[in-house]
């Protein structure tokens, strides 16, 4: 995958630019549902610059009603460190295509590695886990294809995920499917991580 100048590390080398997407983003918000999702957060220092651009740009909109301000969730320092992230923003986004590969250190479009990606992977849900656990009260939305598949919405709603983003078509199967699920005969958030996760990853040697 993509590594380097991406998502927030490239916006923040343009503040004028990075100010002037967002006044068009607060005109819009004065009229539309807007919300501002910054992508490819990795650390507490990215999503705090741009809250404070965020801050200082809506200053110059005095009166102006304030779209929520939130964070992709897409590598597994963002994940591990999602705690210190959350303290800037409104909402969280993660992003699970990225997130896999990052864990994985395996492209999804590389035939090379295909037999690594896999977004089930023990160690993907383990940060996700880790996500939901360490934001409490902080809304956050699961994004990518794992989101809308409805093998895997069991395991996610009981990692404690209650917001799922996914392509239109997949939407009526899921609310039939999530209509279906007794939310107090699933195991709580903890236990089903820790059951999801032992299957694949090894014990340490004592």
């Amino acid at each position: 995958p993509s590594l380097g100048r991406r998502g927030v590390r490239l916006l923040l080398e343009y503040p004028q630019l990075v100010r002037t997407q967002l006044a068009a983003l607060f005109r819009l918000a004065q009229e539309q549902d807007v919300r501002i999702l910054v992508p490819m957060v990795t650390l507490e220092e990215d999503i705090r610059e741009m809250r404070v651009q965020f801050d200082a740009t809506l200053e110059t909109f005095p009166g102006a009603k304030r779209p929520p301000f939130g964070a992709m969730i897409e590598t597994p320092a963002a994940a591990l460190g999602v705690a210190t992230i959350a303290r800037h923003v409104d909402f969280l986004s993660v992003g699970t295509n990225d997130l896999t590969q990052y864990t994985l250190a395996a492209g999804r479009d590389d035939p090379a590695v295909s037999q690594y990606y896999d977004d089930t992977h023990a160690a993907v849900l383990r940060l996700l886990a880790i996500a939901i656990a360490d934001a409490p009260g902080v809304p956050i939305t699961l994004c990518g294809e794992l989101a809308g598949r409805e093998e895997t919405m069991p395991q996610l709603l009981r990692l404690g995920f209650r917001s799922l983003s996914m392509a239109p078509g997949l939407i009526p199967c899921a609310k039939e499917l999530i209509r279906g699920v007794r939310l107090g005969e699933l195991a709580s958030p903890g236990s089903a991580a820790r059951s999801m996760t032992a299957r694949n990853l090894p014990e340490a040697a004592s």
